[in-house]
């Protein structure tokens, strides 16, 4: 019964094509990524603190299962630097951002990144938008303003500026990963660079700090913290690799916008904050809108793979 139970999912996603698969890898990734406030609440060293230990982690997983080749900083190329880069920098500056405002200005400006993908990846990828991509974009920022309503800082200029630039270093990084250079073996090389950069800058910095107890954990944070590294980190960009190598980047990015929806129902479900009710609207306008695009879209790829097909005669 068992291995039936596994074969059959397994089975189910081999039958989707290249580009489904895509869609729930990337779908997988945003829910994963979305445990990120519940376990962060329950870990009870500082926000540099767990984002050392869970890219310590990230790093070690996303070795361990993708054993991508690891080479020497001199032959590493410039998009595999690229990446790892763009991707210690959205990390790190999001981090930064919700020290120095709110979390919800935080995730808000981080998620403007679908914008500037609207240009880079018509200039650099040759993904050019359609009126579907322009429609979905504007009603889930509508939907993500009404999620916010009343939990914005406009007066912490830094921590904004800090949440704006990680926005902008996300769409770098979704453009990089989309590049046509960019091979099945360079993502996870380059996440676990990224991951490398940040455990050595980041003990730098808490090391600077003169105490260590902002970021050594206690028996009680372990399992918190593995869980941030090994799941909502290592597994979940594995899976982001994996998908965005099939889908679009500004696909991937309106897909990433579940994350903040799904946040707040984990915290709601295991510690019992009950989110606003303009939450729960904007949550619904923008699944509804990430929703029907999906649809829409895989609708006019059934319908052109049909007109390819020759009718019988």
């Amino acid at each position: 019964m068992t291995g039936r139970a596994l074969a059959s999912p397994r089975s189910a996603f081999g039958a989707l094509t290249p580009h489904q698969q895509g869609l729930v890898a990337v779908l997988g990734a945003a829910v994963l990524w979305s445990s990120g406030g519940l376990f962060i609440k329950w870990v009870s060293l500082d926000a540099l603190g767990v984002t050392m230990w869970r890219s310590l982690l990230a790093g070690i997983v996303m070795w361990v299962v993708a054993r991508p080749p690891m080479r020497a900083p001199w032959k590493t190329s410039r998009l595999t630097w690229g990446i790892a880069l763009s991707y210690a920098l959205t990390l790190v500056m999001f981090v930064a951002a919700t020290k120095l405002t709110t979390a919800a200005s935080a995730i808000f400006l981080q998620y403007t990144a679908p914008l500037y993908l609207l240009v880079t990846g018509a200039i650099f990828l040759g993904e050019r938008a359609t009126k579907t991509d322009l429609v979905t974009v504007a009603v889930a920022f509508g939907g993500m303003a009404l999620f916010f309503v009343g939990k914005l800082d406009t007066d912490a200029m830094t921590g904004n500026a800090l949440a704006a630039a990680s926005g902008v270093t996300l769409a770098a990084m979704f453009t990089l990963l989309r590049a046509p250079g960019c091979r099945a073996e360079t993502r996870p090389e380059a996440m676990v660079l990224g991951n490398i950069l940040l455990v050595v800058g980041l003990l730098a910095v808490n090391l600077g700090r003169g105490t260590s107890a902002p970021f050594t954990p206690d028996l009680g944070d372990v399992g918190g913290l593995v869980f941030l590294g090994v799941v909502q980190i290592g597994f979940a960009y594995l899976l982001f690799g994996f998908g965005v190598a099939h889908v679009q980047a500004l696909e991937a990015s309106l897909i990433g916008m579940l994350e903040p929806v799904l946040n707040p129902v984990w915290v709601f479900l295991f510690l019992g904050e009950t989110p606003g009710w303009w939450a729960v609207l904007g949550g619904a306008i923008i699944v509804a809108a990430v929703a029907a695009r999906t649809i829409a879209t895989e609708r006019g790829r059934a319908d052109a793979n049909t007109t390819l097909i020759p009718a019988d005669i």
